[in-house]
């Protein structure tokens, strides 16, 4: 009777190493179709229950990241061939990035509904605790720990499969079989057309969407020179209240509040109903737009009055490039006697916003830091939620010097996203608005029993749409203007109509301001007056794409014309707004002031 030989200890090394190397193989190729599977079901999930097309984004998903795969299986056939070490270790290097950018992509779209993008990762990688903070509440949600112990687990397959060195000509034949049938499958896959009313972003693989934007092209001299020319052209209209009644005026900013959620204001669902009652005995806007896709466009539009558009030559704006006091909120409170205030419960360190508030002026910030908010639960952005922010501030009103008028900001943040619900503590974006809508009501009703609305002004706006694809309704209504739609409310001492249906912006509220202060105020054509018994309408209203980063929406009359970014060569896709050739020459003029401020500012902090 033969027996077989007892292997050496080496070969049994090598016999382990061979098994190690074929399981992380296999498990990096499985763990890829595993997220690209998951990033389907969510994008159809997500987008499914917006527009009422349940299954219809599946396969235009999967076909965008069959790309993908198909190129992470031909890395895995040259790893299973590869003698060199080396170059094995390069191959899986290469492949376990392609991995971690794909799964780091699937957690920002759970998260925020956003792609990942490389300029992101400049201006937000950075913050840690804030980004933990929306990490945090996220591991909250179902299957939250497990997400995370999956992620744990993919970081040891890259260590896995570089043990062995002998190639495996099999499993390559294999791979390179599947990637094969993977490039066909996401070639025949291409030819469908997701809904076009769907943001295309949402379907595109992570490399598609960080394609080189073309807003980063610089302009030249010669062409800059020709576009100040023409944005000069643009009519001003200078002018003063004569007879002001200088309010104090508190600005709420809303967290991803959205025209959607108002019955009101047309949406399918029913979560603002405080708001949407506050509105009806006040004044609101039928079309009241954000001039940007996040929270801090909308600090720059309300703070600095200046559009939240990319210079060129930066992949994303930051703070510096509309850091200047002159012809901010702040500067034009100070200059006409007003104290200037600004209240958020979030981390001011974020992306530098304490500073950049400070550097246009602000009297008065108070952030997550505030001493106040001592011992209280903390939730997204180490915030507290609204009703402890609104007492917050209704301590401060209580107490302050009223020898002057004031106007303050207040950013909330309870429904940032992933819309966790203070009172049940779990991921339910209803209950978390609603939650939202009612302290609101809360707040008015507070503000009203201390007699400032007979005397001040109470603003509420949403800060941005939420990062949610459009519904198929709201497309159907208000078309690429859907993007940007935000409640507006106004209540307390104004005298203005109680609805009012032209078309406002958040950028309008500066010179809307500078008319109750009864200061003198110069505004283009392209901008409005809005706090007044006959508001002046923009002549345009603009909007900075989330979507396409190299993208503005002009809004006209009923017409949407989009403007590309793209230096010397930035052009109108499709039809051009009537006066083309100055609101094109206004938009380069805006760009290349924001990059020269940013520069201005990188200067003084290496002095």
């Amino acid at each position: 009777m033969q027996t077989s030989p007892i292997p050496s200890r080496p070969e049994r090394r090598h016999r382990l190493a061979d098994l190690a190397q074929g399981i992380a193989l296999v498990g990096i190729v499985l763990a890829a179709a595993l997220l690209f599977l998951g990033r389907a079901w969510l994008v159809d999930a997500i987008v499914g229950t917006y527009t009422g097309c349940h299954g219809c984004f599946v396969a235009p998903a999967l076909g965008a990241d069959a790309w993908l795969w198909a190129g992470l299986l031909g890395l895995m056939a040259l790893v299973a061939l590869s003698r060199r070490r080396l170059l094995r270790g390069l191959l899986i290097l290469l492949a376990f990035a392609l991995l971690a950018i794909a799964a780091a992509d699937l957690v920002i779209f759970d998260l925020l509904n956003q792609r990942l993008h490389l300029g992101d990762i400049g201006r937000f990688g950075g913050e840690f605790a804030a980004n933990w903070s929306v990490l945090e509440a996220n591991l909250h949600a179902p299957w939250g720990w497990l997400k995370l112990a999956g992620a744990l687990l993919l970081l040891a397959l890259p260590v896995l499969a570089s043990v062995s060195a002998r190639p495996r000509p099999r499993m390559a034949r294999i791979f390179g079989v599947l990637a094969l049938c993977s490039a066909v499958a996401a070639l025949v896959i291409h030819l469908r057309d997701p809904v076009h009313y769907v943001h295309a972003v949402l379907i595109d693989n992570v490399l598609t969407v960080n394609l080189p934007q073309t807003s980063v092209r610089p302009f030249s001299a010669g062409f800059l020179d020709t576009q100040r020319t023409l944005a000069a052209a643009v009519p001003q209209q200078c002018e003063r209240n004569a007879q002001p009644q200088r309010p104090s005026v508190i600005v709420v900013l809303v967290e991803s509040l959205s025209s959607w959620q108002s019955r009101l204001l047309g949406g399918a669902v029913d979560w603002t109903p405080r708001l949407d009652a506050i509105a009806r005995d006040n004044h609101y806007f039928t079309r009241f737009y954000a001039n940007g896709f996040t929270t801090s466009g909308a600090e720059v539009a309300i703070g600095s009055g200046q559009l939240p558009i990319y210079p060129p030559g930066v992949l994303e704006y930051t703070f510096d490039h509309f850091a200047e006091r002159r012809g901010s909120l702040p500067g034009l409170a100070t200059a006409n006697g007003y104290e200037s205030a600004f209240f958020t419960p979030g981390d001011t360190g974020f992306l530098d916003l304490g500073r950049w508030l400070r550097q246009i002026g602000f009297d008065t910030i108070s952030g997550a830091d505030d001493p106040w908010y001592a011992g209280r639960e903390r939730w997204q952005f180490n915030s507290v939620e609204d009703s402890v922010f609104y007492q917050r501030f209704l301590d401060w009103l209580d107490h302050r010097d009223t020898a002057k008028p004031f106007v303050s900001v207040l950013l909330t943040v309870s429904s940032h996203p992933p819309f966790l619900d203070p009172r049940s503590h779990k991921v339910d974006p209803e209950r978390s608005f609603r939650y939202v809508d009612e302290q609101i009501g809360v707040f008015h009703e507070a503000l009203r029993q201390r007699g400032f609305l007979d005397h001040g002004v109470l603003i509420v706006m949403g800060d941005h749409r939420t990062m949610t694809p459009l519904h198929e309704d709201e497309f159907a209504a208000h078309g690429e203007r859907a993007y940007a739609r935000v409640p507006m409310v106004v209540s307390g001492k104004v005298e203005m109509p109680a609805v009012v249906e032209d078309a406002f912006q958040q950028t309008d509220l500066l010179p809307s301001l500078a008319w109750q202060f009864g200061a003198e105020h110069c505004r283009s054509a392209y901008s409005g007056n809005f706090l007044r018994s006959d508001p002046q309408a923009p002549a345009i209203v603009v909007h900075a794409r989330g979507d396409d980063r190299n993208r503005i929406d002009i809004y006209e009359d009923d017409s949407v014309s989009g403007f590309l970014l793209d230096g010397d060569e930035s052009r109108w896709l499709g039809e051009a707004p009537a006066d083309a050739e100055h609101i094109a020459a206004w938009i380069n003029v805006q760009r290349a002031e924001a990059a020269a401020r940013g520069l201005r500012v990188r200067q003084a902090g290496k002095r």
